[in-house]
């Protein structure tokens, strides 16, 4: 998918800005800026007479002059924009879905959700995403077009009164000239990444990793974030919110995120299971927070230095420190060849990773639980009567990493099968539980812990010993696309 500014993320991240500050006033104000900040003014003036559209491209043409100075790097040539009206957003996405996986890989994705517990069996995911993304997003570049595209909303919805947490930071309802400025600057700040780094070109290095593309989605999100946050202060020059530290926003994030989708989000997203909500707003969020410590470090440049050694993993995200201080590169995990009987077919593989790992056991150790990994690699299967498999193998970087995973993997399974007899007192490094046939294992022997769900018995310790003899190797760089 291409990138989006959702409407969701709006009121934690003006909160985040409050936390941050205001920048120090004094000294000149370079004519770029001065010309942007008039034409900023012209926008509100429009807004302020009924013309919205027109006000949205004196912002779009204001931050053309302004994102240069505040980022460090100058636009090509000028931008192009176009209007998409929000109920059209459907047709535009499924769209979106079909030209960037093909039926089979969208299905492989869902049924390993399915698999793994995280979505209901019954549950259409191209619908809820269709939903989500149509309710969520506030407009969008799209680096393929080379265009950004501006929300139209109906009518109905122009004069729909806020609710009470939009209320509580300042929205009136109608036209909100800071939302639309807040969103352009975002996706401006796209525009301006992809005239040098190719952000379509870096999203196809990592689409066969789901774990990698997430951390890529990051990077290119929490850098637009953080300069719409600089924006948001009125931080022109980009000089003073790369001195916040990335510890307490992070600091900030965590007390306020809890919160988010119950007051911030749509419908389609409240009621969306958890690893649609997390995936969702986790490249904006924790993207933002890894990003800010980049510029800590080393200015902007730290950023554009990212966007040619981009993150290999969600692991480094979280903990930045593990992308370049004491970089922890992810182990590859090759499964080889699978067999689970007649009956069965392989539907895909990918990786989970950290971050979505910690999703899954959020209720048992969550991010805990999830810490210390190294590398996974899983294989969906489809049986008789719509029956799913998994085969999942993890490595960790100690045993007591894999350990803490374990439990946490067997206290999920106990769960899931919804009896507590099934869950023991002392938990072995070797589980299996089976009923009707149908096996859950969890092992652990050292770093490595395999995970086998819904085989019979001998079909399931088959699959298991295979997967402990999975080729491991370690995951080497990938350069960003350069069009410097």
């Amino acid at each position: 998918m291409h990138s989006f500014a959702i409407n969701s993320a709006a009121p934690l991240l003006l909160a985040l800005v409050f936390l941050a500050g205001s920048p120090s006033r004094g000294g000149d104000v370079h004519p770029d800026v001065k010309a942007g900040t008039d034409l900023l003014q012209t926008g509100d003036g429009l807004a302020d007479e009924g013309k919205p559209n027109d006000a949205q491209l004196r912002y779009k043409e204001a931050f053309e002059k302004i994102l240069p100075r505040l980022r460090r790097i100058p636009f090509k040539h000028e931008v192009k924009r176009d209007v998409t009206k929000r109920d059209k957003l459907q047709d535009m996405l499924l769209k979106e879905f079909e030209e960037d996986m093909t039926p089979a890989e969208f299905e492989a994705n869902e049924k390993a959700l399915k698999a793994f517990g995280m979505l209901p069996v019954e549950m259409d995911l191209k619908k809820l995403l269709v939903d989500v993304y149509s309710e969520e997003i506030a407009a969008y570049y799209d680096p393929k077009t080379k265009t950004m595209f501006m929300i139209e909303e109906p009518e109905a919805k122009k004069n729909e009164p806020p609710t009470f947490f939009e209320r509580f930071l300042g929205k009136t309802g109608g036209f909100d000239k800071d939302e639309n400025k807040t969103v352009i600057a975002h996706e401006m700040t796209h525009a301006l990444s992809d005239q040098h780094f190719d952000l379509d070109a870096l999203h196809q290095l990592s689409k066969k990793n789901d774990d990698h593309s997430l951390a890529v989605s990051a990077l290119i999100e929490g850098e637009a974030t953080l300069a719409m946050m600089a924006a948001g202060m009125d931080d022109w020059e980009g000089d003073q919110i790369i001195k916040t530290p990335a510890e307490n926003l992070g600091r900030g994030l965590s007390l306020m995120a809890p919160f988010l989708t119950s007051l911030g989000g749509g419908k389609s997203l409240k009621g969306a299971p958890p690893i649609i909500a997390e995936s969702m707003l986790f490249p904006y969020l924790r993207g933002m927070v890894f990003c800010a410590k980049l510029a800590n470090d080393d200015g902007w440049k730290g950023v554009d230095d990212a966007y040619r050694n981009p993150p290999l993993s969600t692991e480094q995200i979280l903990h930045p420190e593990k992308y370049r201080a004491k970089p922890d590169v992810p182990t590859l995990i090759d499964l080889g060849v699978l067999d689970p009987g007649q009956g069965w077919k392989e539907v895909g593989r990918n990786v989970l990773g950290e971050m979505q790992t910690a999703v899954l056991l959020r209720r048992n150790g969550g991010a805990a639980a999830a810490a210390g990994w190294d590398g996974d690699r899983y294989a969906a299967f489809e049986g008789p009567d719509g029956r799913l498999g998994l085969v999942w193998m993890t490595t960790w970087d100690g045993e007591s990493d894999a350990k803490e995973f374990a439990q946490g993997m067997i206290r999920y399974q106990t769960d899931r099968m919804g009896d507590k007899k099934f869950q023991p007192v002392e938990i072995p490094d070797s589980l299996w539980r089976c009923v009707d046939d149908v096996c859950r294992i969890v092992e652990r022997r050292g770093t490595d812990v395999a995970v086998v769900e819904g085989f019979p018995g001998s079909t399931a310790g088959l699959l298991l010993e295979a997967a402990f003899k999975s080729e491991r190797s370690e995951m080497k760089p990938v350069p960003g696309p350069n069009q410097d």
